[in-house]
């Protein structure tokens, strides 16, 4: 082609995906596997936290496809980016493309205009080899011969180079590694420390995110895991205390395979049973459905947690629930369409902790409590909103004032602290996300020899506001009101 420009022309550009709101106090962190042969550089995709601020970063940091059952990660990609269109998104990938993979395969095609279609997907591109058929094969030269390339649905097209050493051949033999996510285990997610390498997998990788990018998790997840009674366990106990500092929630899912909690009414004993009870927890049942596209609740409901919060200035204070929740339909994992009156979803699931969804007016999430109710009635321990704005609050001292720590115990300090933080106080009483708050420094909580040991205590008092979960307005027929009105009309 020329580079002399004389005449006239067009070019297209990529329809630009939208840019998402982001939030900065209600972030996710998802662990799971992706189809990390689609990414940029797919053995840099292993064990280790990538922070994402739209989906094209996401697709080329870990790859992407609609394969949601395989590959985890790709259901809170979607859930995020396209349905609540917020961010940023953190994710750690377990799948590795050097031990997750199936044994070599070699199969036979024919070129057709040019090229080869290989219908087959996770394959990795640089274990690709293609050859000539035949006894006496010739390998050929990769970007030389043959440029191979993905697909939108992940296959691979191979295009024959019109000059190279296969352009006259009419069959040619495949051979390919692929990714084999059915290997991954539910320990893979959990991770662990190697004493030996000194390295972290799963979830054990949490603690990174902080010290590296500088934002706390503040909800974690593992859709198409979490339903496994200790991933959902391993869940809750990162979420205690995040690099030593930080507290988090879980948004878990129950399982709704056949056996387990595939019914509502199987919903209360599958999670009484699967240890499902702490005030950190957040269980969703069952599945949700967007289109052609099923998936696991707890992505669905995180992404609209921290698009909630986007749209509050990034605090966590609004109840996710009776909010639209943007999916088509509920499902069970063996596909089976659940249909939930509100009498039901009130009495089989929020009646025990549980989350689901509703279709009244549109689809709304629906449920306040997190999984310590009914054991627990305790406002700061049941109610969704009141204990991620209480973690809230807690983080954000804690990053406020970390710069005191080591500081000499004197006025000073504790004028610092108690002023600064009354004034973040007084904030969010002003925008309505607490009732109130105070912090104090009492005398009475700090004897001197405690001050002389190092440690002084300061105490809050917040007051939230909790959802108003039954509204209730009495009818009353008034015959004297009648009686009024009949006269009125005589006259």
């Amino acid at each position: 082609m020329s580079n002399y420009k004389h005449g006239i022309r067009t070019s297209r550009r990529p329809t630009q995906l939208a840019v998402p709101i982001t939030s900065d106090g209600c972030l996710q962190c998802v662990i799971g596997t992706a189809p990390v042969n689609l990414a940029a550089d797919p053995y840099d995709t292993v064990n280790k936290p990538f922070v994402f601020h739209n989906k094209a970063a996401a697709i080329a940091g870990l790859g992407y496809c609609t394969d949601f059952k395989n590959y985890t990660l790709c259901q809170s990609m979607y859930a995020t980016f396209d349905v609540f269109g917020v961010a940023p998104l953190i994710m750690i990938n377990v799948l590795d493309p050097e031990k997750h993979v199936k044994a070599e395969l070699s199969k036979e095609y024919a070129v057709e205009g040019g090229k080869v279609k290989i219908p087959e997907t996770g394959i990795l591109l640089d274990k690709l080899s293609i050859a000539s058929t035949g006894e006496s094969e010739t390998v050929y030269k990769p970007d030389e011969d043959y440029i191979a390339s993905f697909n939108t649905d992940g296959t691979v097209t191979v295009a024959i180079v019109t000059t190279g050493a296969a352009a006259a051949e009419k069959n040619l033999k495949a051979t390919f590694a692929q990714l084999d996510p059915s290997l991954v285990t539910y320990e893979d997610i959990i991770g662990s420390y190697d004493v030996k390498t000194k390295k972290k997998t799963g979830m054990e990788l949490i603690g990174r995110v902080y010290p590296k990018f500088g934002i706390v998790p503040s909800l974690l997840l593992a859709p198409g895991w979490s339903h496994i009674p200790a991933v959902k366990l391993a869940l809750a106990a990162k979420s205690q205390l995040i690099s030593s500092l930080f507290t988090a929630k879980v948004v878990v899912d129950l399982d709704t395979a056949e056996g387990k909690a595939d019914s509502m009414e199987e919903v209360k004993e599958y999670k009484d049973k699967s240890a499902c009870s702490d005030r950190d927890t957040i269980p969703m049942w069952p599945l949700v459905g967007v289109g052609d596209y099923k998936y696991y609740y707890s992505a669905q409901m995180a992404a609209h947690m921290e698009y909630l919060a986007a749209n509050n200035g990034g605090v966590p204070s609004r109840s996710p629930s009776n909010k639209d929740i943007k999916i088509t339909g509920l499902y069970t994992a063996d596909g089976e369409e659940v249909v939930l009156e509100m009498d039901e979803a009130n009495d089989y699931l929020n009646a025990c902790g549980v989350v689901t969804a509703i279709n009244v007016n549109g689809w709304k999430c629906w449920g306040n409590n997190t999984a310590a109710y009914p054991s627990s009635t305790d406002p700061l321990d049941r109610w969704i909103n009141i204990v991620t704005i209480f973690d809230y609050i807690e983080n954000n001292f804690k990053l406020s004032f970390f710069q005191n720590v080591d500081d000499l115990t004197n006025y000073r300090l504790i004028d610092e602290v108690v002023s600064g933080f009354n004034m973040q106080l007084n904030g969010l009483q002003g925008s309505d996300d607490i009732a109130g708050g105070e912090i104090v420094f009492d005398h009475d909580e700090n004897p001197i020899n405690e001050i002389l040991n190092g440690h002084i205590k300061f105490h809050t008092r917040i007051g939230g506001y909790a959802p108003a979960e039954d509204i209730e307005n009495v009818f009353e027929f008034d015959p004297t009101i009648t009686e009024a009105a009949l006269e009125g009309g005589a006259e």
